[in-house]
């Protein structure tokens, strides 16, 4: 005869699990945007929590009243948006290279709403983080995600999570010198044709004086900086996994930060 045990306390354990699923879902690439609709989102937190929750083994919870309860609670709701809040801010860098990339050809005031963050962006950002994401449903990349939400219980085990803020304050700060120097690297093409097609004009307007140089530069970079968009734009599957590198780099040390 099947036999199985069930408590209230194995409920409390349950809840735990789907409150920090649910904050990192809030927040992490892919089921954090804003085109995935909440129902969704609570959705897929609760059936993977119970999925969960059958594979965890169970351990007592430390707390003896309520309001040690509900400081387990909050301690899985930090711990969700802190892995979450990683994650996305990774994406945050085709924004940012987005954003150089129109600076140098001339697009940075034509704005449009990026209906993924919320916010105004380029047209080469918004476009960025568009592909990437298509790219990232087209090739499975989001299976990372789902792994990085499942391994979080087995680093971090339900109600045991120490926040060591020196390190995350290291990891952030390690984030932000990778932040740049990515955003760079992928806006690194443009910037070398237009520093080339500035020095040529510039020989230009001292050969012939009489020419309108300023004018002229801007058609050529409008033109030149979308030529060479359109030939590095096959390179986005390998800045896309270059990406979610980093994003794992992070996710790893966060994890020894708060275990």
């Amino acid at each position: 005869m099947f036999e199985t045990e069930f408590s209230i306390y194995h409920l409390e354990y349950i809840l735990l699990i789907f409150i920090r699923i649910a904050s990192m879902v809030y927040l992490v690439p892919i089921f954090g945007t804003v085109g995935v609709p909440n129902k969704v989102k609570i959705g897929f937190s609760g059936v993977l929590a119970i999925l969960l929750a059958t594979v965890i083994p169970y351990e007592p919870l430390p707390y003896t009243t309520i309001l040690g309860y509900s400081g387990l609670v909050i301690k899985e709701v930090i711990v969700g948006l802190l892995i979450g809040f990683f994650m996305n801010i990774c994406m945050a860098i085709l924004s940012f290279a987005g954003q150089l990339i129109d600076m140098e050809i001339g697009f940075t005031m034509v704005s449009m709403f990026d209906q993924f963050n919320k916010t105004q962006s380029t047209i080469t950002a918004n476009l960025y983080n568009i592909l990437v994401l298509l790219i990232v449903v087209v090739s499975d990349l989001y299976y990372f995600i789902i792994d990085a939400m499942v391994d979080s219980f087995q680093y971090v085990p339900v109600g045991t999570s120490i926040y060591k803020l020196d390190a995350i304050y290291d990891i952030f700060l390690k984030f932000m010198k990778d932040f740049f120097v990515i955003g760079f690297q992928i806006a690194l093409p443009i910037f070398a044709s237009a520093l080339l097609l500035n020095v040529i004009l510039g020989v230009l307007a001292k050969a012939a004086p009489q020419m309108n140089m300023f004018v002229v530069g801007i058609q050529l970079k409008v033109f030149l900086g979308l030529a060479v968009l359109f030939v590095t734009i096959g390179f986005l599957p390998n800045i896309a996994e270059f990406i979610f590198e980093e994003m794992k780099t992070l996710v790893e040390l966060l994890y020894g930060a708060m275990s």
